[in-house]
């Protein structure tokens, strides 16, 4: 049914000479390399065949990236190991990087990915070396989630291999935290950046939906043993679930409660979860886990467990063991945080405070205009050292404070493309102090307010005119919460 929707077009480029692979414990000789092609709609997707040596049909396994610019390259060393154990492995660049067309997509929705890697389970189905009813998916973290809502699309994958799946609320809160802590950057930033987040999802989803505004609702977020995968609710095949116990990037713990309950909703019993100690995110031999640190290559006997139980999935899905878990990961208790920024759902909603940066930054924009004006209008009439009447001091004094805040605003924005950076995030030193800015804007905006308030005669002014000040101040005034959200009210992030 999927196929005649999504055509696809094999063309078997050429045959590379043979591989050798220098296995655990023993396995073939060597394999086979095919230079493939294959189509999404108008994408040409490029990639890699590896076959072992046989003179009959084989299983194959189709790898799915992880997030970022990833090539076949990345897989390489599985996807050897895997055909020197007798199961086809084809690894592809991604869309948009390598020798792979289309644009490059590695967010939300991941539709088109997904479509990519079952138009590459389709390729496999054409090939008369692959046995296509025995072709299994492996997934490495976003790869995890293709993986899955591949298989719960089509009943041509067999069995599900996934590493680093998130399989539950929290991923970007938990990763973040680590990411901060690698980098030295403190939790007031760390918080910038996570409300960042959550207006980038709200604004992603008042696109996808048209005019329709994001719910301005606080959100609840069931516990990992309730909460119900979109996709792995819908996974039938056998699993075989590994993290690494030091995962810094999804929290281990919630993600295996919430696989669990997903595949109880998919009345799935047919899962084995295993997870490897002193392994990072790829389950690599690592000392802390910590994000971007040196890891060393696969522990002994992780990449044969992954072979032995295909092989298991292949030749007797019914022996597999039946809810099957080795070793143990505790949750990291990143739900409380995580429902604790929806108090204020309703101020931090993306929509809103993209309104409130536009407001602040025309308002105190004009302000900043309307001052270089007067001041520009004052040195050409020689008024420079006249006495001002009390209502343009008054003004004067907003639209210092307006230039302040137009200056917060902007260090601000700098901050926050710097911060919310998922890979490198940073933050310089001048910058640190924005916060103290906002202290001395705060203040100045308190003492504005006790001026208007025992002065209020001394705008002597037509309606039009008051109806302008008015809006100068309210936008001052609504400035100080905006700040206060924000962290930029204080000494330094």
């Amino acid at each position: 049914m999927f196929r005649a929707a999504f055509s696809v077009i094999a063309i078997m480029l050429g045959m590379a000479g043979l591989g050798a692979h220098a296995d655990e414990n023993g396995g073939q000789s060597g394999f086979e390399e095919h230079r493939v092609e294959f189509h999404n709609r108008d994408v040409k997707l490029s990639g890699s065949l590896l076959l072992s040596r046989s003179e009959v049909s084989v299983p194959a396994v189709v790898f799915v990236h992880g997030a970022g610019r990833q090539t076949r390259e990345s897989y390489r060393e599985l996807c050897e190991f895997f055909a020197s154990q007798g199961i086809a492995a084809l690894i592809y660049d991604k869309r948009g990087t390598g020798q792979s067309g289309g644009t490059y997509e590695s967010s939300e929705p991941y539709e088109n990915l997904i479509n990519d890697a079952l138009s590459a389970v389709a390729l496999l189905k054409q090939r008369p070396e692959v046995a296509g009813s025995k072709t299994g998916i492996w997934g490495l973290s976003q790869g995890a989630y293709i993986s899955a809502a591949a298989a719960s699309r089509t009943a041509d994958i067999r069995f599900v291999i996934v590493v680093g799946a998130e399989v539950a609320d929290g991923m970007m809160f938990y990763y973040r935290d680590n990411l901060f802590r690698r980098y030295g950057l403190s939790d007031r930033l760390r918080d910038v950046a996570e409300k960042l987040h959550l207006v980038d999802q709200d604004m992603q989803r008042t696109f996808q939906a048209g005019s329709r505004l994001s719910s301005f609702a606080a959100r609840t977020y069931p516990a990992p043993d309730k909460y119900a995968h979109p996709a792995w609710s819908g996974v039938n095949q056998p699993v075989l679930a590994l993290w690494g116990q030091l995962d810094q990037h999804v929290p281990v713990g919630e993600s295996i409660a919430g696989l669990k309950n997903s595949l109880l909703q998919a009345n799935n019993d047919n899962w084995t979860i295993i997870t490897l100690p002193r392994t990072n995110h790829d389950l690599k031999i690592s000392e802390t886990g910590a994000i971007q640190s040196k890891s060393h290559g696969y522990p002994p006997g992780a990449l044969r467990t992954m072979t032995d139980w295909a092989w298991q999935a292949i030749d007797h899905p019914t022996e597999i063991g039946k809810m099957k878990q080795e070793g143990i990961a505790p949750e990291a208790g990143i739900l409380p945080r995580l429902a604790s920024y929806e108090r204020l759902r309703w101020y931090g909603n993306g929509p809103v405070q993209a309104a409130l940066w536009i407001l602040f930054l025309i308002s105190f924009g004009a302000i900043m205009i309307a001052s270089a004006r007067s001041g520009a209008t004052r040195l050409l009439r020689g008024q420079k050292g006249m006495a001002l009447p009390a209502s343009t001091r008054v003004v004067n004094f907003i639209r210092a404070i307006g230039a302040l805040n137009l200056l917060i605003l902007g260090t601000f924005s700098i901050t926050a493309l710097l911060v919310v950076d998922q890979l490198h995030p940073s933050c310089p030193s001048l910058l640190l102090f924005v916060p103290l800015l906002g202290t001395v804007s705060t203040l100045v905006t308190a003492a504005l307010l006790m001026v208007l308030a025992r002065t209020p005669r001394i705008l002597d002014w037509t309606a039009a005119r008051r109806v302008r000040f008015a809006y100068d101040v309210l936008c001052l005034v609504l400035f100080v919460p905006y700040m206060f959200y924000w962290n930029l009210i204080g000494f330094r992030f």
